[in-house]
């Protein structure tokens, strides 16, 4: 549960507890440690594409910048520890700076939206890149929260695909 393995302390103690709800206790015990939130919050961080050294394009009202990505990998944790409600996990991510009277909290959450490749490379085209983004946002999010794949969609309709091309470019509408 916290991803790490129990010190020697830990051990003796386990099997001293004769009581028939030792398991439990340690099972609570470690949904109660702040490295539960740790471990679990990772799994999802590798969904997000998030890392620390992103370069984010930032624009106005814009909460998180390339030196404090970190606020998203912290909300992240905190509310896998929380154990705040997948509903409210969603919705927070994806349009927590559109809520009302949003928190500074509900505005990191929507760091998701900004755990994407980005560039400030000189002679980089701003407008080719805004499409890029908008991309990547439309398949990661296809790939988190709908289970499917989204990139052929990009391009073309294909019989097999869940998503049509104008499906797609629906979506991705949303994210601009």
């Amino acid at each position: 549960l916290a991803g790490l393995p129990p010190t020697p302390e830990e051990i003796n103690a386990f099997l001293a507890d004769e009581s028939p709800d030792a398991f439990a206790k340690v099972v609570d015990r470690l949904l109660a440690s702040p490295h539960y939130g740790e471990r679990w919050g990772r799994h999802w961080l590798d969904l997000a594409r998030y890392t620390d050294s992103f370069d984010a394009r930032l624009g106005p009202g814009d909460v998180m910048d390339a030196t404090d990505a970190w606020r998203y990998r912290d909300w992240v944790v905190n509310a896998f520890n929380r154990n705040l409600p997948f509903d409210q996990f969603t919705i927070e991510q994806l349009a927590g700076d559109l809520l009302p009277n949003a928190t500074l909290d509900q505005r990191i959450a929507s760091g998701f939206n900004r755990c994407n490749i980005t560039t400030n490379e000189g002679g980089a085209i701003a407008e080719e890149y805004l499409v890029l983004y908008d991309r990547d946002r439309t398949e990661t999010f296809s790939q988190v929260w709908l289970g499917t794949t989204a990139g052929c969609a990009v391009c073309h309709d294909h019989k097999f695909d869940p998503l049509t091309q104008r499906e797609f470019y629906s979506l991705a509408a949303f994210f601009n």
